[in-house]
């Protein structure tokens, strides 16, 4: 595909992504090598990258452990934004350990008894941990669903294509200087019914099928 639109939408869709630090793999295939078991050996090498920046960038004090917070935006910087709650908890809780030190606390008269187990608050993950759970969302996640997200960012009042003034808004926010006649070649090349724009099955046939 034309270099400049792949660039021109990696990097647009890195700018709406607050904690991304490799733009572009959102939409990469996910699955590269289905032969393997495990979901981290099934993910291709970029999202493997992205995932490894993440819980650098988000493990705040450096100890190679993320908490439940840090954790939660973590994943939300690799896109994933909807998970519920419980869901995030549980998956925390499959591959946390307590943080050193950890004991119960000790019993109080006229008080519940306190927990024997370590609070989620008191459980850390390590990096092999959140490799683990990561790949397991990033290989079930379907990439039409970001890529028609990206086209929303795109297609300017939801007119159901992306035309060449919305690429020129796109270009002149990343601060790029395109000329208009490239801008006519991106949608041309892509606008196979020649209407004027791409439409959401063009935009996904761009990234599906290379």
């Amino acid at each position: 595909m034309n270099n400049y639109a792949s660039n021109t939408m990696n990097e647009y869709n890195a700018s709406v992504r607050p904690g991304s630090t490799r733009p572009g793999t959102r939409w990469a295939p996910p699955i590269r090598n289905p032969e393997h078991t495990e979901p981290w050996d099934q993910i291709s090498d970029e999202h493997r990258n992205e995932i490894n920046d993440c819980f650098h960038l988000f493990d705040m004090n450096k100890d190679e452990q993320l908490d439940f917070s840090e954790f939660r935006y973590a994943l939300q910087a690799l896109g994933f934004s909807n998970l519920s709650r419980p869901d995030l908890i549980a998956s925390f809780k499959s591959a946390a350990r307590p943080r050193p030190g950890w004991t119960p606390l000790p019993s109080l008269p006229n008080q519940p008894p306190p927990q024997p187990t370590p609070g989620v608050v008191d459980l850390r993950l390590s990096r092999e941990g959140f490799q683990s759970i990561a790949a397991r969302y990033v290989a079930s996640r379907d990439p039409r669903e970001e890529l028609l997200k990206t086209f929303a960012l795109f297609d300017r009042g939801g007119k159901g294509v992306i035309t060449v003034d919305d690429l020129r808004s796109v270009v002149k926010e990343l601060g790029e200087d395109v000329p208009d006649n490239e801008l006519h070649s991106m949608i041309e090349q892509f606008d196979v019914e020649g209407k004027g724009g791409v439409s959401r099955e063009e935009f996904l046939g761009i990234f599906l099928d290379r």
